[in-house]
């Protein structure tokens, strides 16, 4: 099969993902150059596709975002204009690129867009009436707060994606489980590497929501006994992607305990970045990742598993490698099948058209 050409796109009003050029070429400066998140990044490391800010448009279905984050949506738009962390309420932030997200944008008008067989928009990010130019090219969009327009594909678009990954794999266009942190088991850990070298792994990383405050200073009470009785140094969020992912890349193990329940997209670059995960499956919506014998609902439960993997390396990298797989399975491999599925879909409906079309013209 011919190499498929993938676009990832975002408006220039978006407060997460990369702030860069469509020239850049480095993955890990992509990566870097985040507000916050990961994100999908496994489509410009693994699948070479472009990531481009376009300028916010003003069509009804490109100003959905206004809904999906109502709170905060008027003070979007100094994202064109400056970094995330001079938005209101937003001080301790700390962006990965110096720049604005307007320093980058370009017109989704100047784009040509049927140079690509997939693109993926964060939110709604094209009108509608420029993807109805491209009859080849499948149109996804995903909502960056995954809180609406998922059941069902709308705004004129070919695929809804739904931040789940289930191991569902989608036959068709309509909707598609397809995760924010689309990544193998080990690609943040093969982009980190391009800077830092491996590192002898040691120290709890907690995981953010195991925290109340922000920024997070102050190592939460429930993890001070974990602490004591492992003999594991506690490894704190960072607000700076780099150092973020450089501390728990450093990690051994990343837990959670207590706080609210989350999608997982943390853990996930945990596992990605080569370290274990332990948690309550019930504490996270993307469970499918974890090992059963890293599944720990209590102090006690982290603790005794830590000092068993502490006295056998070999079962340590066996469940990392279970862990490995999982990733890669549900967050690259089944949403992968599911694109291809619905580019293959979206051309055959076309040509079968095109075929009737034909036919009427010769039957008259």
């Amino acid at each position: 099969m011919t190499k498929l050409k993938f676009a990832l796109v975002k408006q220039d009003v978006y407060q997460d993902l990369y702030v860069c050029p469509i020239e850049e070429r480095s993955s890990l400066e992509i990566l870097f150059s985040s507000m916050g998140r990961v994100g999908p990044i496994g489509l410009i490391y693994e699948l070479g596709a472009d990531f481009i800010i376009v300028k916010e448009e003003y069509d009804k279905e490109t100003q959905i975002y206004k809904r999906s984050i109502p709170h905060i949506a008027e003070s979007l738009q100094l994202l064109k204009t400056t970094t995330l962390d001079k938005l209101p309420n937003q001080g301790f932030k700390k962006p990965g690129s110096p720049h604005p997200n307007g320093r980058f944008s370009i017109s989704c008008r100047d784009i040509d867009w049927g140079a690509y067989d997939i693109v993926i928009s964060v939110n709604v990010s094209i009108p509608k009436a420029i993807i109805q130019e491209y009859k080849n090219t499948i149109f996804c969009y995903m909502m960056g707060e995954a809180n609406m327009a998922t059941e069902k594909v709308k705004f004129g678009y070919d695929v809804t994606l739904n931040q789940m990954a289930r191991g569902v794999v989608a036959s068709q266009l309509g909707p598609v489980d397809f995760p924010y942190t689309f990544v193998k088991g080990d690609t943040l850990e093969n982009i980190v590497r391009e800077k830092y070298q491996k590192p002898i792994k040691k120290g709890i990383y907690v995981e953010i929501n195991s925290c109340t405050e922000r920024p997070v200073v102050n190592t939460p009470e429930q993890f001070e006994v974990i602490q004591k009785e492992t003999g594991e140094e506690v490894v704190l969020h960072k607000q700076l992607i780099e150092e973020n992912l450089l501390s728990v890349y450093k990690s051994k193990y990343y837990v959670k305990l207590g706080g609210r329940k989350t999608r997982g997209n943390g853990a996930i670059e945990a596992v990605s970045l080569g370290t274990l995960v332990i948690m309550d499956p019930s504490d996270i919506i993307h469970h499918e990742i974890l090992a059963k014998e890293t599944q720990c609902s209590s102090a006690q439960e982290i603790i005794a598993l830590i000092n068993k993997l502490n006295r056998d390396e070999e079962e340590y990298q066996r469940l990392l490698a279970i862990q490995r797989e999982n990733v890669s399975k549900y967050m690259y491999d089944k949403p992968l099948e599911s694109l291809i599925n619905c580019l293959d879909d979206k051309r055959k409906r076309n040509e079968d058209g095109w075929v009737q079309r034909l036919m009427r013209n010769f039957r008259s």
